[in-house]
């Protein structure tokens, strides 16, 4: 990335990753990491709890704990790390909401945050977001 001291990816919109994400993520990400990304899409639990592959009960157990486990920390980074590629490529946090927000017929008329509850979804949002990004063909 260019030669800045701000914050890329995923640790652009959480903090507690650092300068390592796999250690952060094998460490497993505090609760708060997750409020991170809430507050950057507006979103509710049951869309959060789908994108991490959980319940709504369940992440309610886990703000009680008050920590992720691992694998949902991994998919919390990912989901991150395409939020901060979604504000880049529409310029920033409003635009990047919309777009993830509205249906679109490469994802079978669903959102892309509908269609991230799947790792094979979030990695196919991801795809579509590079394309936008740098003009890459579909």
């Amino acid at each position: 990335m260019p030669g800045s001291n701000a914050p890329s990816g995923a640790a652009s919109i959480i903090p507690e990753i650092g300068t390592d994400p796999v250690a952060a993520v094998r460490a497993s990400l505090p609760y708060p990491a997750l409020e991170h990304v809430r507050d950057h899409l507006h979103a509710s639990d049951d869309l959060l709890a789908r994108a991490l592959g959980v319940s709504t009960r369940t992440l309610k157990r886990r703000r009680e704990a008050g920590t992720l486990t691992t694998d949902e920390s991994d998919r919390l980074v990912l989901l991150a790390e395409i939020v901060a590629l979604a504000r880049q490529a529409f310029d920033g946090p409003g635009p990047a909401r919309e777009w993830l927000r509205t249906p679109h017929s490469m994802l079978g008329d669903e959102s892309p945050l509908n269609h991230m509850d799947t790792v094979a979804g979030m990695e196919e949002v991801k795809r579509m977001l590079y394309h936008i990004e740098y003009g890459l063909p579909a």
